[in-house]
């Protein structure tokens, strides 16, 4: 028994630490999550990092400052690479998703437009606003788009009908 934990609990300690490291990461490379969720998920992944420093900086064999300062360096290692990676994947999530216009041929065929992001805002605009946005060009047009054609529009998968439903609900449209 080591810190008061038996020989069993002690093995599996460092799958416990870095199961909930490794689950937290996902959920911070996960696109559109905002509020709780991902605020949850940097409080799973801070208190994993320090459960980790904590439990290498106690295994170290001596306790000078170069024992503990190397025990200490995977787990600070983990959590800068988490946030370097985050800010890569969030920069590349923003070149692939670039603003999409569409356009309407005198056919009737919706063909989309890819706006390159840098001639968009700095204000990045959630799947629903894009879809209002598109849905409203078409109705000053006459039409009424589907939520199968939001969906092609915005690159997402069955939202635009729960939005269309949510907008009638809330009587934005008839």
């Amino acid at each position: 028994m080591k810190f008061g934990s038996d020989e069993t609990t002690a093995a599996i300690w460092p799958l416990i630490v870095d199961g909930l490291l490794t689950t937290a990461t996902v959920e911070l490379w996960r696109s559109g999550r905002r509020g709780s969720g991902r605020w949850a998920a940097w409080l799973a992944f801070v208190f994993g990092i320090v459960l980790s420093l904590c439990a290498n900086v106690a295994a170290a064999p001596a306790l000078s400052v170069f024992a503990i300062a190397v025990a200490a360096c995977p787990p600070l290692a983990l959590l800068l690479a988490v946030e370097l990676l985050n800010r890569a994947l969030k920069r590349h999530r923003a070149d692939l998703h670039a603003e999409e216009v569409a356009e309407v041929e005198p056919s009737g065929v919706v063909r989309l437009a890819v706006v390159p992001s840098e001639s968009l805002t700095g204000n990045e605009t959630t799947a629903e606003e894009r879809m209002w946005a598109y849905y409203a060009a078409e109705r000053a047009k006459g039409r009424s788009p589907s939520g199968a054609e939001l969906d092609r529009v915005v690159g997402t998968h069955n939202y635009g009908r729960r939005i269309l439903r949510k907008w009638r609900e809330g009587g934005q449209i008839h």
